[in-house]
């Protein structure tokens, strides 16, 4: 079995391979510096040794001179490596956070029930960040490094073996030290992350919620929340600075250490006669530029530390494979779609079954109204027709095709939702209609705009913009728009979540009119509490504790005295209940007594439980 590290870090080299040439001339620029780094050392070793054989002024001048010239350019070369590496690290790391974003957008309702939206930027955002620091200044300085190590050990062992098996020593034993101390140090900093993730999804929901919060007192509980979050954060950062302290100290020590040794064994083989002055210098040098770049590594490793502990996550995030598989190759036939559910149930995984061997047929065309009780598995139902959640057993058809055998492009073609939330975006009127689509022309989205009741927006700027959260349009006007984006898909299946929740009595009729014009000849499911919304449904389906306990015609449902739907509309009739304001999550079906009633003529005696009437 492949270690995971090992196997992370081959993934981050799968997503640097598309920027595989500018990651190879970044390489080639640090080449050309390090031959700078280790040229300057040599010149002044010759230089010395020149000046204590006598060499004349005018030779020292020129090896002054050359010495110069090599250093103007290795400090050109290190403007440019940081230009170039940064330019490389935040293109690479862009198009990650591009296929992190379209990777958890793909990834189905359960993962995102499971992780707050705070949390998924810190891990698109955050990490990603923290990946490209490492990238645009660690890497680089890095492999620079390497190369000059490398350099300065063949260049020592060409001038006396002894020397390069001292350095080489020192080498492996300041390494062996700094890798035993990293992992601790890569641990603490991938819990910190962590951390950090939870404290900001924290924010973002208690920022959605602070409406709620402030009306009904709970203010006190939200900064507790965030102080208890705020403490993990603190103590998690607490432990990763201690490992790093530890480490620093290492190499510290190691890096005092070598250079005093450097001295003394210089001083003792100069005195011996075993190597010269220059040389003696060239290796003080030496041993200067390899202890360099480990305590840039000491200054760098919080960046290192979160760098790694970021790829971690990064990675595991990359590595969740949604549960909905788009394999599909059949599409169903043209026109409306007829649904079907063969012995469908659904959970989430836990104890509690949401639908039970659900098994019902709708007609293409038909227009269904959805009721029952809160956690009935009315929205269930309509989640597993849009594919955005599998069936646990069953099968579901649309117009006689599997879903799993739909392509997902075709089935978000033909299939449409209009939430009763609807999200507005930053942008303008056309980009929210088209959802930043350019391939519709102005004049259709003014005329969808027009279909879905907006005509005074059609009629203004549609290119105007609109604020934070859809600032600038009602909150009917959001759910009028949303008509309109249907409008211009014109798909085969529509799923309406009670779009009449958030509107008032003008709104309502207007949109109740888009939906009368928008629905016809399509098949639609209409999930509703209030029992206006259904007034130009076709079949009703009532939900039961995740069954299906009545569907028909509604008609024929009205006029059945058994029914429960029959039952609903005998309270709605009922002079002193406004039809508009009865809720069919309250309403049990043990809590209605009808005797004889008649729900056209509206004759006949109602019992509600505790009330007559």
């Amino acid at each position: 079995m492949s270690d995971p590290v090992t196997s992370r870090w081959r993934a981050l080299l799968g997503l640097l391979r598309p920027d595989a040439a500018r990651w190879a001339g970044l390489g080639a620029l640090l080449a050309v510096g390090s031959v700078f780094g280790l040229v300057g050392p040599l010149i002044v070793r010759t230089l010395l040794d020149r000046a204590a054989a006598g060499t004349t002024g005018a030779v020292l001048a020129r090896f002054a001179v050359a010495y110069l010239l090599v250093a103007i350019g290795a400090q050109l070369c290190s403007v440019v490596v940081a230009w170039f590496a940064t330019i490389t690290a935040w293109r690479t790391t862009n198009k990650i956070r591009m296929s992190m974003a379209a990777h958890v957008l793909g990834l189905d309702h359960e993962f995102h029930r499971r992780h707050t939206p705070g949390e998924l930027i810190q891990r698109v955002d955050g990490d990603v960040t923290s990946v490209s620091d490492f990238l645009g200044r660690v890497v680089p300085r890095a492999v620079s490094a390497v190369m000059s190590v490398v350099g300065i050990v063949v260049v020592l062992a060409v001038v006396d073996w002894r020397l390069a098996a001292g350095t080489s020593a020192y080498l492996a034993i300041s390494v062996r030290l700094i890798v035993a101390g990293r992992h601790r140090a890569v641990t603490e900093s991938s819990d910190e992350m962590g951390s950090y993730a939870r404290l900001y999804g924290g924010i973002e929901e208690r920022l959605t919620a602070s409406e709620d919060l402030r009306a009904n007192g709970a203010g006190s509980h939200a900064v507790w929340r965030f102080v208890e979050e705020s403490a993990a954060v603190v103590g998690s950062a607490i432990k990763r600075e201690r490992a790093f302290l530890r480490l620093w100290w290492i190499v510290e020590g190691a890096v005092g250490a070598a250079s005093a040794v450097a001295l003394a064994a210089s001083g003792l083989l100069v005195a011996r006669g075993t190597i010269s002055i220059g040389t003696a210098f060239l290796l003080f040098q030496y041993v200067q530029l390899i202890s360099r770049p480990l305590e840039d590594f000491v200054h760098e490793l919080e960046t290192v530390q979160k760098a790694h502990g970021a790829m971690v996550r990064v990675m595991d995030l990359m590595a969740i494979a949604a549960e909905i598989k788009d394999e599909g190759t059949i599409s169903p036939p043209s026109g409306a779609l007829a649904i079907d559910f063969d012995r469908v149930s659904f959970d989430y995984g836990d104890d509690e079954v949401v639908l039970h061997e659900v098994s019902v047929h709708v007609e293409p065309g038909r227009r269904i109204g959805i009721v029952g009780r809160t956690g009935s598995g009315k929205t269930t139902f309509s989640r597993l027709v849009l594919r955005l959640v599998e069936a646990t057993a069953g099968t579901v058809r649309l117009g006689g095709v599997p879903l799993a055998q739909i392509p997902m492009s075709e089935l978000r073609r033909r299939v449409a939702l209009i939430p009763q939330e609807v999200e507005l975006l930053s942008g303008t009127i056309r980009d929210n209609v088209t959802l930043f689509d350019d391939a519709p022309t102005d004049a259709e989205v003014i005329d969808a705009l027009r279909r879905a009741g907006l005509a005074s927006v059609a009629d203004g700027d549609i290119h105007r913009q609109l604020g934070p959260g859809g600032e600038g349009l009602s909150a009917g006007e959001a759910q009028l728009l949303s008509l309109a984006r249907v409008w211009l898909r014109r798909p085969d299946l529509i799923v309406l979540d009670e779009p009449t929740a958030r509107v008032d009595p003008e709104t309502e009729a207007r949109l109740e009119a888009a939906v009368g014009e928008l629905t016809a000849g399509r098949t639609t499911l209409i999930i509703a509490h209030r029992l206006s919304t259904l007034r130009r449904t076709d079949d009703i389906m009532v939900f039961d504790h995740g069954r299906v306990v009545e569907f028909d015609d509604r008609e024929r449902l009205a006029g059945d005295p058994a029914s429960r739907f029959h039952r609903l509309l005998a309270l709605a009739l009922d002079d002193s209940v406004d039809v508009d304001e009865i809720d069919v999550d309250t309403i049990a079906a043990d809590e209605i007594d009808v005797d004889e009633f008649d729900p056209v003529s509206g004759t006949g005696d109602i019992e509600i439980v505790g009330v007559a009437s």
